[in-house]
């Protein structure tokens, strides 16, 4: 290092060092923007691709037929289904150019950051297809409720059927949380308090207000089943009363002419004579 003897000296040296530095950062400079640029680039034409190939597959009927596609809609964005996992999957490149770009730079902050939402995103597409998948099982067994329920004669097979696609809508939401490590506890505190509160309202509602049916459907029970052990103890008697006539039927005795149409008489036999009569 060169001895500084006065200001001009020091400038000097305060510049030429600084210029050094820049020279030095320079490249690493430029390596972080074409890093960016081609980032860029490859996350709009990787986004465009899959966008147009999810609406190829069908995804958007897919979307439209669980509710997500009405759920994006309303939340203004005006992005459809395929446009957002696009628009994820974009973002996820970006993050890598950016991660990458910082770590040229020699900013470690920043791509500890980044490195951090990197590993939080793939949570976050796995819970959408949680959710995708559990609205798809919802509308399927709501579908199979409804129908069976209108089979058996319920009078609101609607209800039973929008109860049991909001349950199992429900436990995906849960795990969809779960999965993005959302406040895990609380949520599951609050999912069980809800379930409990369910089936105690449930409960009350039929020991309150359905003592009566509950008494009438006990009753018609135990009437089915004492007329039924009835018509089985007649049945057994009856079986027992018609062996016991069988045994005790008379047998003709030794030596009785018989008269079964079936024995062969000889010609000039007279009837009533079967072979072996005296």
């Amino acid at each position: 290092m060169e001895t500084v003897q006065d200001w001009g000296d020091a400038v000097m040296v305060s510049a030429t060092e600084a210029l050094q530095n820049l020279l030095g950062f320079l490249p690493a400079l430029i390596g972080a923007i074409l890093i960016l640029i081609i980032g860029w680039i490859i996350a709009g034409v990787l986004a465009g691709l899959i966008e147009k190939g999810l609406q190829a597959v069908g995804f958007e009927r897919a979307a439209q037929s669980t509710g997500i596609a009405g759920f994006i809609e309303k939340a203004g964005s005006g992005w459809t289904a395929s446009k957002l996992v696009a628009e994820i999957v974009k973002w996820f490149i970006r993050l890598i150019a950016i991660q990458a770009a910082a770590s040229i730079l020699g900013l470690n902050q920043i791509s500890q950051i980044i490195n951090a939402i990197l590993l939080w995103l793939p949570n976050l597409v796995v819970a959408i297809v949680i959710i995708v998948i559990g609205a798809l099982i919802a509308n399927f067994v709501a579908g199979i409720v409804r129908g069976s329920a209108a089979e058996m004669g319920f009078s609101t097979p609607n209800l039973l059927a929008n109860i049991t696609r909001y349950a199992i809508i429900g436990f995906a939401a849960v795990a969809a949380f779960n999965q993005l490590g959302i406040a895990p506890t609380v949520v599951n505190t609050l999912f069980i308090g809800l379930v409990a509160t369910l089936v105690l309202a449930v409960g009350l509602a039929f020991g309150l207000g359905g003592q009566q049916t509950a008494a009438q459907i006990t009753q018609g029970w135990y009437q089915r089943g004492r007329e039924t052990g009835s018509k089985v103890a007649e049945k057994v008697k009856q079986a027992e009363a018609d062996q016991g006539s069988g045994d005790a039927a008379p047998r003709p005795a030794a030596g009785t002419p018989t008269t079964d149409p079936t024995i062969e008489r000889r010609p000039g036999e007279p009837p009533g004579r079967g072979p072996g009569t005296p």
